[in-house]
């Protein structure tokens, strides 16, 4: 069975990225080894929020995704996309000068806040104040998938081990000249030496709660506004964490109730997990992979002049990538999903900033 391209990972990378190719006009397959949304992406709170920083081109990149999500999901999704707003809250007093001096960098409109405004939030936690964004937002994980999806053809239970041959990718059965590996904290399908990904691990629960919560709150975690009942509380970020997984989402209770003290009065009704895909520099992952013993030959040890998305970089054909989003899949997975299917319909360069080059460009260079 043949296509134009095969995704491979049905996370919100691979959805976004099949969802921009199928809307090029690409006859697409997407296929993962569980399903859809079966890793971080079906654990995801999905809360759509800036970065602050100052002024650095990794809160430039997430911001600009940011607006480009905040649109798309509105215009894809509008009966869950839920715009409620957003507190965020400096979690201790050194934390609160970071927050001093991020405020000229941000370029989002946004309000200074206390617990006069907000009298649903213990105001021991808004002793130093707050920022507030309203235009902040969050999204339903699978109803964004199926919606995605719809006119997408999907094969599940596929343990993809892609291999290129007489001009076109095979991944059993099925055959396309472009594959995109989008399958986040999973070890990579094919070998790319430049590239490491590594997996942090992360929970969320919804708990039902009478709680008034109007808005969503961010401080050392998340809880989401109240919608019909059911309040997001997430996420742990774990990499070398003894407790145990019911200790953690314990843990994520007792510190939304600190926040809120109307949790108190709550019950679990699940527990989401998965591995976040995550890259050295925290930026996305796009682009077109390149043949490295043919970069080594073609390039040597790269001049810092030479810079991502240049033409004189070898590519194994046809064969790309769009992952590393961290905690904020949905937040990036519009944005370079619709970059990285540029790139495969029309060969547009990559936003150098976020393109796969960059770590051929180190990797060159040590």
């Amino acid at each position: 069975m043949h296509y134009d391209t095969i995704v491979i990972g049905a996370g919100i990378a691979g959805i976004s990225t099949a969802f921009w190719l199928k809307k090029g006009g690409q006859k697409v397959l997407l296929v993962d080894k569980k399903g859809l949304l079966a890793g971080a992406s079906g654990a995801a709170g999905a809360f759509l929020s800036p970065r602050l920083g100052k002024g650095g081109d990794l809160q430039k990149v997430t911001n600009e995704a940011y607006r480009f999500a905040l649109d798309f999901y509105a215009q894809n999704v509008p009966e869950r996309f839920f715009r409620k707003g957003l507190v965020r809250i400096p979690k201790d007093e050194k934390d609160a000068e970071k927050f001093a001096a991020y405020e000229p960098f941000i370029d989002l409109p946004y309000q200074k806040v206390s617990s006069r405004d907000f009298p649903h939030i213990a105001p021991e936690a808004l002793r130093w104040g707050a920022f507030y964004f309203d235009h902040a937002a969050f999204v339903d994980p699978m109803t964004v998938a199926k919606r995605l999806t719809e006119r997408i053809e999907t094969a599940w239970g596929v343990d993809a081990k892609p291999s290129y041959v007489g001009g076109a990718w095979r991944v059993g059965k099925f055959s396309a000249p472009n594959i995109v590996l989008a399958t986040g904290a999973e070890r990579l399908p094919l070998e790319i030496p430049y590239l490491s990904i590594g997996g942090v691990w992360g929970e969320r629960v919804d708990v039902r709660s009478a709680a008034e919560i109007p808005v969503t709150l961010h401080q050392k975690l998340s809880v989401s506004a109240n919608v019909e009942g059911v309040v997001r509380i997430g996420a742990t970020h774990v990499r070398n964490d003894p407790r145990s997984e019911i200790e953690r989402v314990n843990q994520l209770i007792v510190d939304a109730i600190a926040l809120v003290p109307a949790l108190a009065d709550q019950r679990i009704l699940r527990i989401y997990a998965g591995h976040r895909a995550s890259v050295s520099d925290h930026f996305p992952l796009v682009g077109t992979i390149a043949d490295t013993d043919a970069s080594k030959k073609a390039l040597g040890k790269p001049p810092k002049s030479l810079k991502p998305e240049n033409e004189t970089i070898p590519r194994n054909p046809g064969c790309h990538i769009v992952n590393g989003f961290g905690g904020r899949g949905f937040v990036f997975g519009p944005l370079m999903g619709k970059m990285m299917s540029e790139r495969v319909l029309s060969k547009t360069p990559i936003d150098p900033r976020v393109s796969a080059d960059r770590y051929l460009l180190r990797f060159l260079r040590r």
